[in-house]
């Protein structure tokens, strides 16, 4: 089935400069056999990843089915029903945010931003950007993008009663978040080709071989140092260096999640020599000590 594109038509110059990102809510929901949401629409825009199971997405019309790895864009106002298959129903992470500022005082709840189609203020939902999403596209490394869903949950405390500056760290690893989805989702993206097949080697290959040898495969590709640094930083919001070491962490976190290892294991095997600075290394990067974002996700070791 040919999923539609959702297509915006601006001047260059301006296509950006009206947008700010702004994370809302994360979460992880988990349907039951054959559980199906009403027709509805949302006012903030969503991306979903499905962890497991399967199911059925009516979107605006159209409806496909989804599977393990299927990344789903859902802009506001978009008519959508999510059905879960009655033998492996899914299992959701999704992060609901603003393109930009939208004013919405009355608006306290996550339940706020979910209401039937035909009660649905215009007003109260913002516009889309200006580029073009497929509506769907698929990941093979699901337990990588499982890792950036954990860095936008926030513990419940967060939602009511803590610091609004802390709401700062997660909106910040939104950010990274976004811009990872939209380079692989960008419909006529911008992205060099020669970075792209640098991008998949990376994810093929182990951290040593890709600090080892991040430039010499540039240089295969025909691009030397300060192109390669250029173009990638471009494509990527990252200088080489910092995107595997941003890397290393999400893997870190999945091996915290599905690995039996310990954690001063874990840190030998990243090449961390001290478990104090490697613990506030991950911190750093995630808001979270290794044992308790080992402890929150699920890992029983």
């Amino acid at each position: 089935m040919k999923i539609p594109v959702y297509s915006f038509r601006v001047d260059y110059v301006t296509r950006y400069s009206a947008y700010n990102p702004l994370l809302l809510f994360a979460q992880k929901y988990v349907f039951a056999p054959d559980e199906q949401c009403s027709l509805r629409k949302c006012y903030a825009s969503a991306i979903v990843l499905i962890e497991s199971g399967k199911g059925d997405l009516d979107l605006d019309g159209t409806c496909c089915e989804v599977q393990p790895g299927s990344l789903v864009y859902i802009p506001a106002g978009s008519v959508h029903r999510w059905v879960a298959d009655s033998d492996d129903p899914m299992v959701h992470r999704c992060a609901y945010f603003d393109w930009q500022h939208v004013d919405r005082p009355d608006f306290q709840y996550q339940r706020d931003y979910f209401c039937a189609v035909e009660d649905y203020r215009e007003e109260l939902s913002c516009v889309h950007p200006t580029i073009e999403l497929h509506e769907m596209i698929h990941s093979s490394n699901i337990q990588l993008w499982v890792s950036y869903y954990n860095a936008l949950t926030p513990p419940p405390e967060m939602l009511s009663t803590r610091s609004p500056w802390d709401r700062l760290q997660y909106n910040g690893a939104f950010q990274t978040f976004l811009h990872q989805y939209v380079s692989a989702a960008m419909k006529n993206g911008t992205r060099d080709p020669r970075i792209t097949r640098i991008l998949e080697r990376i994810e093929q290959e182990t951290l040593e071989a890709c600090e080892r040898y991040l430039y010499q495969w540039a240089e295969e590709l025909g691009l030397k140092k300060s192109r390669f640094h250029a173009l990638f930083k471009t494509d990527t919001g990252y200088s080489p260096n910092d995107y595997v070491k941003q890397l290393q962490f999400h893997r870190i976190a999945e091996d915290l999640v599905c690995n039996a290892l310990s954690i001063t294991d874990i840190a030998s095997k990243y090449g961390f020599s001290s478990i104090h600075y490697f613990s506030k290394a991950f911190r750093s990067t995630t808001g979270l000590s290794p044992s308790d974002y080992r402890k929150k996700y699920g890992a029983v070791y």
